[in-house]
């Protein structure tokens, strides 16, 4: 099977997600993920994912990239978005949230207002008592993808490097492991990459 890349078309929401959210998800069974490049050189990677939410942890300062991708092969840009620039992250855990995975789900197209709180900010946020929205039932995305460089990658640059593959892979796997050389590898002197499916509850 040969999986074109396809772009989704619709906004994103990226939020960071409160310690009591990470705290509930600390019982759950740790994703399967597959570590590319200088495997530990940013840290662990992804710590938790599930079809709208993926939880990653950096050990020290990176550039930030992270896509969802469906089981054809096509690729959401979900962070950075225009207004999270520039998308270098410090150490701590992160977490984003995205959209509804189908247009049925999204509901009427609205704009979104995409960001990635700070961990002080996440810290008010928890004492305010803010949790983030629950999981769509009955969805399944296949994979996350979260790839970390010292190459900053706004994301019109990412959008265009995106559109600009005209590559075909022959199964999800084989895509998810091109994306980040293509993306980042060629101008970063240090990169990893971590993805990791959503198996089913």
């Amino acid at each position: 099977m040969r999986l074109p890349i396809a772009l989704a078309a619709f906004p994103v929401l990226a939020l960071a997600c409160t310690p009591s959210h990470l705290a509930a998800q600390s019982d759950a069974v740790p994703p399967r993920v597959t570590r590319l490049g200088a495997r530990n050189a940013f840290g662990p990677g992804i710590t938790a994912v599930s079809p709208r939410h993926v939880q990653f942890e950096l050990t020290r300062a990176a550039h930030v990239i992270v896509l969802r991708v469906d089981a054809e092969g096509g690729i959401e840009p979900i962070f950075p978005q225009p207004s999270d620039e520039p998308a270098d992250r410090a150490a701590g855990v992160w977490a984003i949230t995205a959209p509804p995975l189908t247009a049925a789900e999204r509901g009427p197209e609205r704009p979104f207002d995409p960001r990635l709180q700070s961990p002080a900010a996440l810290a008010r946020g928890a004492r305010r008592g803010w949790t983030p929205p629950e999981d769509t039932a009955g969805t399944a995305t296949p994979y996350w993808l979260v790839i970390t460089s010292d190459a900053p990658t706004s994301a019109a640059e990412l959008r265009a490097r995106l559109e600009g593959m005209n590559l075909t892979f022959r199964t999800v796997e084989a895509e998810l492991e091109a994306l980040p050389r293509a993306l980042v590898a060629q101008r970063a002197q240090t990169w990893s990459a971590y993805y990791a499916p959503v198996l089913p509850p």
